[in-house]
């Protein structure tokens, strides 16, 4: 499964290349490896901050990667990660166009809407796989609400697990459908993700943002952490002007107790077992480096990934942080209530110009979802708590906004799909049970006897964005 969407060369269909900051910093896969640019980049670093946090006149101060600001349509670290992976399931469709193309993710997964979302945009028919139930939160809900928005000819449900099993296998051995990985997370979602690092390297040495000293980063499949630890690799190496700092680290957070717990008790990803297991990033170094290496890079960045992860990544193994799978842990929910007095600054895409003065307030603040940025927000916060106390010289912080801005409407009617759904009564118990926790973002989805009035507002649609 984790290599059903393997790297294919590009077609004929003439891209600018140059928009790709792997394909910029590697030209000899310009021939080799398919990419496609979907998302506006380069996505901004914004200055915050929060005032008085430490106390009158005293604010935490950090910047943010706008990672949320990757598409109009629907953003967020996934669109990195559907790059080379949407791109070589184009070019397999040309050839193959009874291919349907399946996701595996939970209720709430991002991963299902942004590939739904920006498959759409080629013409891909994608079936959304939904194969766990998240803990409930309107959040999640809303997840459900955009995939039936868009109308697809088949979502699967957590409800009927022998038909989601039963369609991977067919995909794996019968026809010739293909799987999207749990987060986006194979080879080509983790080379997505070293664009990303890069792109960041180039906007430090444009002085854009001065160097970093951490990183904070949510760790759910591992893909985006695994791709910024070798496309970090790759920044030393070809002598990027960025990484610099002697201390520098990534502070990552897993947002699965269980990947936590196993850390904090086996330390298994630092473990050789773990490079024999897809979602750890060892699994993830040695495929990528080999394929790199395969392909003319002249270093084998295995190695050097091992040994960054090693020494340069804190992972966070507190269980009152990580919380339950899904949904805010209670800190990470204390740290959400700071976007009310949150303060940013800078340069928004032209793309934004489009909207409403009320849609770029409020897209401004980062979302702060339960399921996976309020958790490394809330550490972030506390180290700013701790630096306060301090009067050394701060540290310069930047957060990795990976939850889209805008959740995304397809023009479909959402709601009656959703009461045919909720005729199950595991699925109407998991929607009724979701509460709205960030303040900037009430709402609430009842069924069978409510409204959508009660949740439309929160959404944008977007459907004026994809081909007839």
């Amino acid at each position: 499964m984790h290599d059903s969407i393997g790297p294919l060369p590009p077609g004929d269909q003439p891209i600018d290349l140059d928009k790709s900051p792997l394909l910029r910093r590697l030209p000899f896969l310009r021939k080799r490896l398919a990419w496609t640019p979907i998302g506006v980049f380069p996505t901004p670093v914004h200055a915050a901050r929060l005032p008085n946090l430490n106390g009158p006149q005293k604010d935490g101060q950090f910047f943010i990667k706008r990672e949320d600001f990757s598409s109009p349509i629907y953003g967020g670290n996934k669109v990195r990660t559907l790059q080379h992976q949407l791109a070589a399931c184009a070019i397999h469709h040309k050839t193959h166009p009874e291919a349907k193309y399946l996701t595996l993710g939970s209720s709430g997964s991002n991963q299902n809407v942004a590939t739904l979302v920006h498959g759409k945009t080629l013409g891909l028919p994608v079936h959304p796989c939904l194969a766990q139930a998240d803990a409930p939160d309107l959040e999640n809900t809303l997840n459900l609400l955009s995939i039936l928005s868009f109308n697809p000819s088949v979502v699967r449900l957590w409800t009927k697990p022998l038909g989601i099993l039963a369609a991977y296998l067919r995909a794996l051995f019968v026809n010739s459908d293909k799987i999207f990985a749990m987060g986006g997370n194979n080879m080509l979602g983790v080379l997505g993700q070293m664009g990303g690092i890069l792109e960041l390297a180039e906007q430090i040495e444009a002085g854009e943002v001065p160097d970093i000293d951490v990183l904070y980063l949510p760790v759910g499949s591992t893909c985006t952490l695994s791709g910024h630890v070798l496309g970090i690799c790759l920044a030393k190496h070809i002598g990027m002007k960025a990484f610099e700092s002697p201390g520098f680290k990534i502070v990552a957070v897993p947002i699965h107790p269980g990947i936590g717990a196993a850390q904090r008790n086996f330390g298994i990803f630092h473990s050789r077992l773990s490079s024999f297991l897809p979602l750890f990033p060892r699994f993830a170094f040695s495929r990528v480096s080999k394929y790199l290496k395969r392909e003319g890079l002249d270093v084998d960045l295995e190695p050097l990934a091992i040994a960054f992860l090693k020494d340069h990544v804190e992972l966070v193994t507190d269980h009152e942080l990580i919380g339950e799978y899904g949904t805010h842990s209670l800190p990470s929910l204390a740290a959400a209530t700071l976007d009310t007095t949150m303060q940013v600054e800078g340069k928004q895409p032209e793309w934004m110009a489009s909207l409403h003065d009320d849609q770029q307030r409020k897209a401004i603040i980062p979302w702060l979802c339960g399921h996976f940025a309020a958790k490394p927000f809330a550490r972030l916060v506390d180290d700013l708590q701790r630096e306060g106390e301090k009067p050394a010289k701060p540290l310069v912080r930047l957060f990795w906004q990976t939850k889209s801005w805008i959740q995304p409407h397809g023009g479909a009617d959402e709601w009656t799909h959703l009461n045919q759904l909720a005729k199950e009564k595991p699925v109407k118990e998991w929607i009724n049970k979701g509460r709205a926790h960030s303040l900037l973002r009430r709402g609430s989805v009842s069924v069978p006897n409510g409204n959508p009035s009660t949740y439309q507002y929160l959404m944008t649609k977007v459907q004026e964005q994809f081909p007839c």
